[in-house]
């Protein structure tokens, strides 16, 4: 009987250790912003990387490999990327996997094969914090649904810094979003880069339909021009959007943009991505003192200050009138209506204890960093150099300030909603 007994207990713990969802317990779980990505390039391409300025490439004869948590992983394309690292020593890389990485994401709980992907260096991001506030809200509001996370990059075992892996977005909408068409807005609603998925549809289809947008908002007002962007454009998103533009003072986001396609109702719409995070908290919105970045379609356009713009469109809720799409929601009542009515919904989702934890997750994740200094060190390559007491400090500040932000907003809102 106590053979059996011992025997029956035995199957038992076999079967839960192989249940689905179970590991074995030699088995070790790996904490991607505790490993290195490490990547081994000549010397020479090494040098050349570090020291070069002002200009993207790929990195060729030999492509560099990549080691990863004990593993060496091939590597098809090693791009020198990101507009505003070019001119630092700390790069941007675009890295385009051989075999790809197997990581698990936390925030949706499931294990995904990573072929694409950006390492950003945050060289204009005070204290390397500003990208994790950033992507926590648009998190909260459903607006960042790519996997990104803090890690340190090597160069033939030379650090460069801390980094923010991102999941490549346009592959994330592409392959795992069944999107058609991914594009980038620039300036004056140009198109900067456009992507078709596998099914390699017509992409003037696409770039019509987005040039439509600004043609509408010159044709239509009030509700007319509600029901049609909405035919369009998921304008709970981009509502959404703009409210975080507001939250944290974005001073660059016309061209920081995907749009992407996506079925709504049966029919399909363009749906909204932002990215690049590198002049948050800014103290004036882009358009003062810069007319070449100002949209035209009403016309040129130019401010010299803040009275300036309130001139033209009033004391609005929008940090921004750069884009003239944004520029039309703060000039027509109905739209800036249904604005608000978004706004307010975003705000009280991001209430003071929304706040606190994703400070509190900011300082989680990155505080390791700052007893490596050889890490910190190289932020004297950076637009400024940090250190752990900086980082502290500006923490504290930036919860403050966005609480009370939060709660200026929300009172302006009542006030607004009430006219």
């Amino acid at each position: 009987m106590k053979i059996n007994a011992i025997s029956s207990l035995l199957l038992l713990l076999i079967l839960i250790i192989n249940l689905p969802g179970c590991r074995k317990i030699d088995e070790e779980v790996r904490n991607p912003e505790k490993e290195v990505l490490n990547f081994t390039v000549t010397e020479a391409q090494r040098e050349f990387i570090n020291k070069s300025r002002g200009d993207t490439f790929e990195v060729t004869n030999p492509v560099p490999v990549l080691q990863f948590a004990g593993r060496t992983f091939t590597i098809d394309r090693f791009e020198i990327r990101g507009e505003s690292s070019l001119n630092f020593e700390r790069k941007g890389f675009g890295v385009n996997m051989g075999n790809k990485l197997t990581l698990t994401n936390p925030f949706e709980k499931t294990e995904r094969r990573y072929e694409e992907f950006k390492l950003v260096a945050m060289v204009f991001d005070y204290t390397y914090m500003e990208h994790s506030i950033a992507t926590a809200l648009l998190r909260e509001v459903n607006l960042w649904p790519v996997y990104s996370f803090f890690t340190e990059v090597k160069l033939n075992n030379h650090t460069q810094g801390l980094y923010l892996f991102i999941e490549d977005p346009v592959e994330y909408f592409i392959e795992q979003k069944n999107s058609s068409f991914v594009l980038r807005r620039g300036y004056n609603h140009s198109v900067r880069a456009y992507y078709s998925g596998p099914d390699k549809v017509d992409p003037q289809i696409y770039l019509s339909r987005f040039k439509k947008i600004y043609s509408d908002i010159v044709s239509y007002s009030g509700q007319q021009l509600y029901d049609t962007l909405s035919t369009r454009l998921d304008l709970e998103q981009y509502f959404a959007k703009l409210g975080i533009d507001l939250l944290l003072k974005n001073g660059d986001c016309t061209d920081e943009l995907f749009l992407y396609s996506k079925i709504r109702n049966n029919k399909e719409i363009f749906g909204f991505f932002p990215w690049d995070f590198d002049d948050l908290f800014s103290d004036l919105p882009h358009e003062i003192g810069r007319s070449w970045a100002i949209g035209t379609v009403f016309g040129k356009r130019s401010y010299s200050g803040m009275n300036a713009v309130i001139a033209d469109v009033g004391s609005k809720l929008l940090f921004s009138i750069e884009d003239d799409l944004d520029y039309k929601i703060a000039k027509d009542n109905i739209l800036y209506q249904k604005y608000l009515i978004t706004l307010r919904t975003v705000i009280e989702k991001i209430d003071l204890s929304t706040i606190d934890k994703i400070f509190d997750y900011t300082f989680e994740h990155i505080s390791p960093f700052y007893s490596n200094d050889s890490i910190i060190i190289l932020s004297k390559f950076d637009a400024n150099a940090t250190n752990y007491d900086l980082f502290v400090n500006n923490l504290a500040k930036k919860r403050q300030m966005l609480k009370d932000r939060r709660n200026w907003i929300l009172q302006e809102i009542n006030a607004q909603l009430k006219k």
